[in-house]
């Protein structure tokens, strides 16, 4: 009889451990499931969040990437002529020796004037690229400079440099030269100060930031105009298709 109820406790024992053995079995096999649910729940969470960042990035609305046109061109601290609540914002990237800046400047921009920014369709920004030469840099900074202080005479100098252009190929930006115009547009003009203001580069960060700013937006030569931060087709001088951008433009935002 002994010999019968060792091999039934014997017996017992195995089922116990196989029992044992089974729910450790189980519960792996719950653990490895719950495993790979979060690691499915994960990737997709992950997949989700950049097909949105990809979107938003697209719009230009957020995200990391490279940001569009429209969200490079800021008009803070910018020389603008025309109304601020103008539906149409136009922006000109140029450079004071660029001879077909001079030629818009003199031959389109006063119909534009009278077409679009004095019937508050239009405001008007000007923003330095200077490329072509060390003396642009300089005649940059002079417009700075009046800008930052004399803006109200900001434009009157702005058309007095271009009236005065010299050969693109020399030097003919000169402190003298920038000097007798500035005193044109601001006969209150303190000569040695805004000299001074030159000789110092006083405004050179914000010379910076519109040449960094058209280089962001694609500017490759000057004048590159933008409405409302979209880069104009064709030449700048051809005002009947500036017109018609403008306009196309206008007839999207009234829908």
């Amino acid at each position: 009889m002994a010999k019968k109820k060792n091999v039934s406790k014997d017996q017992r024992l195995k089922q116990r451990e196989k029992e044992k053995k089974k729910k450790r079995q189980t519960w792996l096999i719950m653990m490895s499931t719950l495993v790979v649910l979060l690691l499915v729940v994960l990737i997709v969470g992950i997949v989700i969040q950049n097909k949105q960042k990809v979107k938003t990035d697209q719009t230009g609305n957020s995200g990391t990437s490279t940001p569009t046109t429209s969200s490079v061109i800021q008009y803070k601290n910018e020389p603008a002529m025309g109304k601020a609540d103008a539906p149409i914002k136009l922006a000109e990237f140029g450079d004071y020796k660029c001879p077909i800046c001079q030629a818009f400047e003199l031959q389109v921009f006063p119909q534009l004037k009278k077409d679009f920014i004095d019937t508050g369709k239009v405001q008007f920004y000007f923003m330095n690229y200077p490329i072509i030469a060390q003396d642009s840099v300089l005649a940059a900074n002079a417009s700075e400079t009046i800008y930052e202080e004399h803006s109200a005479d900001f434009w009157k100098f702005h058309e007095l440099l271009y009236e005065n252009q010299g050969d693109e190929t020399k030097n003919w930006v000169t402190q003298d030269l920038l000097t007798k115009i500035a005193k044109q547009a601001v006969p209150s003009l303190d000569e040695k100060a805004f000299k001074w203001s030159l000789a110092q580069s006083s405004y050179k960060d914000q010379v910076d930031r519109d040449t960094l700013m058209g280089q962001r937006a694609g500017v490759q030569g000057t004048p590159t105009l933008f409405i409302n931060g979209v880069m104009t087709k064709g030449s700048p001088l051809d005002y009947e298709a500036l017109k018609q951008q403008i306009n196309q433009a206008l007839n999207k935002i009234q829908k």
